[in-house]
């Protein structure tokens, strides 16, 4: 069927009010509703036929994406020395953990008073990452300090 002889418009006027304005009525036939089924709803929602046993014909079907787990973490632990200056050591925590005044001066005293400290928690590649930026650092300084990394016993991120 040609599409515009599914729409037809009457030939009869509808007289609107006081029968000045004539709107010409559309008849929204059987025809017409098989149409939009067919084309618009069918390729989303289907024809009625079971989803299990339908043929996707060429349509490209994405595989199942793989359940990721997340990669176990490692702790850089920063080691005391008795000839790097403290202001130092907090340099270093603000330049490459993003630690700001407050907090590195906290991780500093935790260095200097228990003999280490926690710079933060990351997995294995940026944490070994960091501790290599933090040694190279320290030598370029001149200073003893040294950054080691340790595998994590708990998954929270510092």
């Amino acid at each position: 069927m040609h599409a515009k002889s599914l729409l037809r418009v009457s030939k009869k006027r509808q007289k609107l009010g006081n029968g000045i304005s004539k709107i010409p009525r559309l008849d929204y036939t059987e025809a017409m509703h098989e149409l939009v089924r067919d084309t618009v709803f069918a390729p989303l929602c289907g024809t009625g036929t079971d989803r299990e046993d339908h043929d996707d014909g060429d349509l490209a079907v994405a595989p199942a994406k793989p359940q990721l787990k997340k990669p176990p973490l490692y702790r850089v632990i920063l080691l005391n020395d008795d000839y790097t200056p403290m202001e130092f050591v907090v340099q270093v925590l603000e330049q490459f953990f993003g630690m700001g005044r407050e907090k590195a001066t906290q991780v500093m005293l935790a260095v200097h008073t228990q003999g280490k400290g926690v710079c933060g928690i990351y997995p294995q590649d940026i944490a070994d990452t960091k501790a290599s930026q933090v040694n190279q650092c320290a030598r370029d300084s001149g200073h003893p300090l040294l950054c080691e990394v340790e595998p994590s016993s708990d998954d929270e991120e510092d």
